[in-house]
């Protein structure tokens, strides 16, 4: 009859996956997960600063021209999402999964909103032609001499002032600006939202991993608790659990064999030796 406590069955854990796609196990599918998320939040940290100043300033970083009211919210967005980048390098510093649920859930937060007004920027950078047409022009204007004096030899001169006003014609470009920037802006976006839900993606991977490993230890910790075997193993019968001492069955490996050998020689040559010093002593 099988006795299931004397030769209990081995049940082999299988291997832990927390994620079952290579790019989410592995950050870019050949670094650890928490080293790249750490790189993530450093490129976060940077970015999101030079934003945020050039926000401040009333300078888009994407466009020439932008509402001040959307470069204030996105510098306030950009502000708090850097901050939200030294709160996942404390957070993957520390290595704890509560710490980590909290900072995580933080940067998938202000990532969306980061999105989410980018988005909107753009959207607005679009709508707002007319307003880009004029600040073009004038800003041209302002650059480029518009007054022409020409003097001649007998002291007189003459002024000609150059005020383009053609309906419809583009004499500055600004129109071919405006495409451009439009289409950069929304390159640059496609690339954003690629990288920034990747990076946000590889960071709750190894927060989730985190938690998995804590619930191993947990249920290893409630197991030890209870006085059952961190292991399932074959025990002998009757040793409560205690670890079985290998009894010496006289068996001699190869190498014990030689070291007994060579010691024996030694031994009998000196023994020879100290006959040999008794005969002659007599």
């Amino acid at each position: 009859m099988y006795n299931q406590w004397a030769q209990p069955e081995i049940h082999n854990q299988p291997r832990m996956i927390h994620a079952k796609h290579a790019y989410t196990r592995k950050f870019c599918g050949c670094m650890s997960l928490r080293g790249g998320s750490g790189l993530a939040c450093v490129f976060w940290l940077g970015i999101n600063l030079y934003f945020s100043v050039l926000s401040f300033q009333y300078r888009s970083p994407l466009f020439s021209y932008l509402n001040h009211t959307a470069l204030l919210i996105q510098a306030i967005i950009c502000l708090i999402f850097a901050f939200a980048s030294l709160i996942g390098l404390f957070s993957l510093f520390v290595n704890k999964p509560a710490v980590l649920r909290q900072s995580h859930r933080f940067i998938w937060m202000i990532n969306i909103l980061f999105i989410i007004d980018l988005f909107v920027n753009i959207i607005l950078f679009g709508v707002q032609w007319p307003q880009f047409s004029s600040w073009c022009v004038s800003r041209s204007r302002e650059i480029l001499d518009d007054t022409i004096t020409v003097d001649y030899s007998n002291g007189d001169n003459f002024t000609a002032t150059y005020l383009p006003n053609v309906v419809g014609s583009d004499l500055y470009n600004c129109n071919k600006l405006w495409q451009d920037e439009l289409k950069f802006g929304i390159s640059i976006y496609v690339m954003i939202v690629l990288c920034y839900i990747y990076w946000a993606l590889c960071l709750w991977s190894y927060t989730q991993k985190q938690m998995i490993v804590l619930h191993y230890e947990l249920q290893a910790h409630a197991a030890i608790a209870a006085g059952l075997p961190e292991q399932m193993m074959n025990l002998k019968p009757g040793n409560n659990g205690e670890p079985m001492v290998p009894e010496d069955d006289g068996q001699r490996s190869l190498a014990q064999i030689t070291r007994a050998f060579f010691s024996n020689i030694g031994t009998s040559k000196g023994r020879s030796r100290d006959d040999q010093s008794e005969n002659t002593a007599v």
